[in-house]
């Protein structure tokens, strides 16, 4: 009895094998073989603003996941307010070390988006001469500001990050223009200009 189940398994085995082999065969043309799950291998190739879709809500283009993150995309937790205006100069802090090089290449990222308002050297008195757009402060002056009723001078890193993301007054939000770091380089530069260097 038990030779019998011996032979039955080896007759098993050896038409299993047979048939993965032949599944991998592809000596006729347009035959590629048995295939395990051929969607997978072929997927359905859906228009995505067509009538024809697999998904109860008609669209093909389907929503991401709540709460996904895009590759290379770090979300700030503070919200466009004056609370959290004021919370960003308290809490954040630069991540980023003070060091000759990060402050070089805050300078140039500086010169190529803030410079045409804020002026080359951060007194305000950039190329921009519009009535409504030419009103801006010196980094380093002493004058109160009525948003943290402190002076230009003493903003803090997280100020400034803040004001960079969402922007003040007339000048528009730089959070798609400059990646984090950048907008942190940026910060360690406008803390410079607020020595007055």
């Amino acid at each position: 009895m038990k030779k019998a189940y011996n032979i039955i398994f080896l007759l098993t085995l050896t038409l299993l094998v047979l048939f993965l082999f032949s599944s991998c065969s592809n000596n006729e043309e347009g035959k590629p073989g048995y295939e395990f799950m051929p969607d997978m291998y072929r997927s359905p190739s859906l228009e995505i603003y067509s009538s024809n879709s697999f998904f109860n809500d008609s669209l093909n283009a389907r929503k991401p996941v709540v709460g996904t993150i895009p590759r290379g995309f770090i979300p700030f937790e503070y919200e466009n307010t004056l609370d959290d205006y004021l919370l960003a100069g308290v809490e954040l802090e630069n991540p980023l070390n003070y060091n000759e090089e990060n402050t070089e290449k805050g300078k140039q990222l500086y010169q190529m988006f803030c410079a045409h308002c804020h002026g080359k050297n951060g007194d305000g008195k950039g190329s921009i001469t519009h009535p409504v757009y030419g009103a801006i402060p010196s980094y380093s002056d002493d004058v109160m500001i009525r948003r943290t009723g402190e002076n230009m001078r003493d903003l803090s890193a997280g100020n400034i990050y803040h004001a960079i993301y969402y922007g003040l007054n007339a000048m528009g939000p730089h959070n798609t223009l400059v990646n984090d770091k950048e907008r942190w380089l940026i910060t360690m530069y406008v803390q410079e200009l607020q020595k007055g260097n």
